[in-house]
C-alpha cells in the first residue's frame, strides 16, 4: 500500500484550515478542513488530526464502533478548545477518516469532505456530503429553477465542534485494490467528475497526486486544496 499527501492554501484564502495525516503502517489516513468563516477553522482542524492521532496510536483495530467513537471523541476536543478560546467562540471542521481492515476498508466523515475510489478506469464517489443542499435533494424539497449546490452546497448539516447532533456517515468496502483519494471542497467544487476520473488515471503515483492538485489550482484555487491518495 501506498500513501502521499498534497495541501495548499489556495489562490484566494490567506491562511490554510486544512490538516492530514496518514500512516501507511497503521493503514489509517484522516483529512479535516476547517471551517472558513467560523473562529478559529484552522485551529479546530490540526486539533482534531491530534486527537485522531492520540486515538489511533499504536493499535489497527479498527471497527465501525472505533472509527465512530474516536470522531466523536475529535468533537468533544473541538468543543473544549472552542471554551478554552474564548467564550461562546464557535469551531469546526469536517473530517473524513479511511482505514485498512485485513481485505476490506472502512471509511467515517462528517461534512463535505469526500472519499472517492478508482479501479478500472472508474471514479466513483463513496461519501454523500452532509449538506443542506443533499438534504433537500434527498427529500425532494428542492424548488424548480433552484440551483441546489451553488445556494446551499457550502451550508453544512455537521460538523465537529459545532453543538449540533452528530451522526458521522460509517461505510465497508469489499473491494480493497485502486486507488483512494480523501479531498477537501476546494479540490471537488474545482474539479468536474470526469476531470479527476482523467487525473486519477495517471500511472505514476505521485504526479496523480500532483496534478490533482495543479490542476484544482489551475481551476481557480478559490479555496484550500488537499487530498491523501492511496493505492493498493
Amino acid at each position: 500500500m501506498k500513501m502521499t499527501s498534497r495541501t495548499h492554501r489556495g489562490l484566494v484564502r490567506i491562511r490554510n484550515e486544512d490538516a492530514v495525516w496518514f500512516d501507511n503502517d497503521l493503514g489509517v489516513a484522516v483529512l479535516a478542513d476547517g471551517m472558513g468563516g467560523l473562529m478559529g477553522g484552522q485551529m479546530a482542524s490540526n486539533v482534531a488530526i491530534d486527537s485522531f492521532k492520540a486515538h489511533f496510536s499504536g493499535t489497527s483495530l479498527w471497527s465501525e464502533e472505533t472509527i465512530t467513537a474516536a470522531i466523536e471523541v475529535a468533537d468533544e476536543a473541538v468543543r473544549q478548545q472552542s471554551e478554552l478560546m474564548e467564550m461562546n467562540a464557535q469551531m469546526g471542521t469536517t473530517v473524513v477518516l479511511w482505514c485498512l481492515v485485513d481485505t476490506q476498508w472502512l471509511v467515517g466523515h462528517v461534512g463535505d469532505s469526500r472519499l472517492y475510489h478508482f479501479s478500472d478506469g472508474v471514479l466513483t464517489q463513496i461519501t454523500q456530503d452532509h449538506s443542506l443542499a443533499r438534504r433537500m435533494l434527498d427529500s425532494g424539497e428542492v424548488e424548480e429553477g433552484v440551483d441546489v449546490h451553488k445556494h446551499y452546497g457550502h451550508v453544512l448539516t455537521q460538523g465537529l465542534g459545532l453543538r449540533t447532533p452528530l451522526a458521522p456517515s460509517i461505510h465497508r468496502g469489499k473491494q480493497l485494490s485502486g486507488r483512494y483519494l480523501l479531498c477537501s471542497d476546494g479540490l471537488s467544487d474545482q474539479l468536474e467528475h470526469e476531470h479527476m476520473q482523467r487525473l486519477m488515471a495517471e500511472t505514476d503515483f505521485e504526479v496523480c497526486a500532483d496534478e490533482l492538485l495543479q490542476c484544482s489550482l489551475e481551476a481557480g484555487g478559490k479555496d484550500n486544496v488537499s487530498l491523501i491518495l492511496l493505492e493498493v
